[in-house]
């Protein structure tokens, strides 16, 4: 049930099209043809991450989970008492994460239209997603909603090919497919903070920690894991079943535990930036 306090936060706003922005089309196709994917195979986030998010942030802070997706974060957020409420634009990701936080208030929004007050919220956090929408109309309406000196938070999980050689060579048979897709690999994210209107909006340059996040999974997880991506979700079936082909190639020899679970390491990226 949404709260008297999230009620008076929501604010009445008109189609999300107004913006003149929509969501990008594999990001959309993907996420709601592999929600159950996501939602089960997808790390959460590391501890020291989140205990990072809670020195930076007031007690019991109002944070808008921004494009929460299956609620990974969201349940992380509300794990550390934060008041959460998750914006979410895709259908088939918000009747998930419903299910997953089902006592989280879940808005209909987009980056470019958060339905909530003005300075109303301590943070908004962005995980997995600012890739998607890294635009000066996001900055400009997330300083809208945040409180004077409010924090924006961006986390990434990243498979991390550095510290494993058959994580390295996934990474490079499924990437093959991501040309035409934003990614956060490419970096081309910061490109935003660079420019004099991102300056103008937050305190810059933006703070920035690492950590590693490495965990045991199920072999037979990570073809789903693969497939929870939305460029990779987007292909046809004959592209994917020639995917999985070389995906189970790769996995052969990968040494597993008496739980056939294999190691699986990644790095977590962390930014974080003050609104001024």
């Amino acid at each position: 049930m949404i709260s008297q306090a999230t009620q008076s936060a929501v604010r009445q706003c008109s189609s999300l099209s107004n913006t003149g922005k929509s969501i990008h089309a594999v990001a959309s196709k993907g996420f709601n043809l592999q929600t159950d994917a996501y939602a089960q195979t997808r790390p959460s986030y590391p501890e020291a991450l989140l205990n990072k998010v809670q020195e930076i942030l007031p007690e019991k802070a109002s944070v808008i989970d921004l494009a929460a997706g299956t609620g990974l974060m969201t349940k992380a957020l509300v794990g550390k008492g934060f008041n959460v409420t998750a914006v979410e634009p895709v259908e088939g990701m918000r009747a998930k994460l419903v299910q997953v936080v089902p006592d989280v208030p879940c808005i209909e929004g987009t980056s470019w239209n958060i339905p909530v007050e003005n300075e109303s919220q301590d943070a908004i956090v962005v995980a997995q997603a600012f890739h998607w929408f890294d635009d000066v109309k996001t900055l400009q309406e997330m300083h809208r909603v945040l409180k004077p000196g409010g924090y924006g938070i961006l986390a990434w999980n990243l498979e991390s090919g550095d510290r494993s050689e058959w994580v390295a060579k996934l990474r490079n048979c499924y990437e093959a497919y991501d040309s035409a897709v934003p990614q956060f690999r490419k970096m081309k994210w910061r490109q935003i903070f660079d420019t004099e209107e991102a300056k103008s909006l937050f305190a810059l340059p933006y703070a920035s920690e690492l950590f590693k996040h490495d965990y045991l999974v199920p072999k037979q997880d990570i073809w789903r894991r693969v497939l929870s991506k939305s460029y990779i979700a987007s292909l046809d079936a004959p592209q994917q079943e020639a995917l999985k082909v070389q995906v189970d190639a790769i996995l052969e020899d990968v040494p597993t535990n008496d739980q056939h679970q294999v190691f699986y390491p990644h790095d977590t990226y962390l930014i974080y930036f003050a609104k001024k």
